[in-house]
């Protein structure tokens, strides 16, 4: 589900700064860590049901970089999705995120590595009044269910925190 930028944006009262070591942190109720830093802020659980009030979708962790323009969010769904589906998502999921999402401009989908597992991989723009919106989903398999990894924000948003986004998510652990 994506929600605009705006809500989460809204949410400052909500954050707390990162963790300015890279320690590896284990995320409550995902079976993961991470190596947040402090170029990144942590949105609380009261933020987190701010942001995104329907239980459905909601994600279990979110973070976004200081300036507040680009935020990264962990979900572990309950849907399932085998170790050996991830490869076939590629292909697949495309047709749904354009049925789902509309006007998108660019779609690019590929199958990376990340922490030693396969991850779908899914970029896509859409058109917005100063600048195009960047939606990238990250997509594997956990015991059997699927974990999400959403990063949002504006294309030159995410061009100037790249690296700080690129850090977060290349130092996913999956337990």
């Amino acid at each position: 589900m994506i929600r605009p930028l705006l809500t989460v944006t809204l949410l400052v009262g909500l954050l707390t700064p990162g963790q300015a070591q890279a320690v590896p942190v284990k995320l409550d109720s995902l079976p993961l860590s991470v190596e947040p830093n402090a170029k990144l802020l942590t949105l609380n659980q009261a933020g987190i049901r701010a942001a995104f009030p329907s239980a459905a979708g909601r994600p279990d962790a979110v973070f976004m970089t200081e300036d507040r323009k680009v935020s990264v969010a962990f979900e572990w769904r309950t849907s399932k999705l085998a170790s050996n589906e991830v490869e076939k998502l590629v292909a697949q999921f495309p047709a749904v995120i354009r049925a789902q999402v509309p006007n998108v401009k660019t779609l690019k989908s590929s199958l990376v590595q990340m922490g030693g597992s396969p991850w779908a991989q899914f970029v896509f723009t859409t058109p917005s009044q100063a600048d195009d919106l960047r939606r990238e989903l990250m997509v594997t398999s956990v015991g059997g269910r699927m974990l999400v990894v959403t990063i949002a924000g504006n294309v030159k948003d995410y061009s100037r925190n790249e690296a700080v986004i690129r850090n977060l998510t290349n130092s996913v652990r999956l337990n």
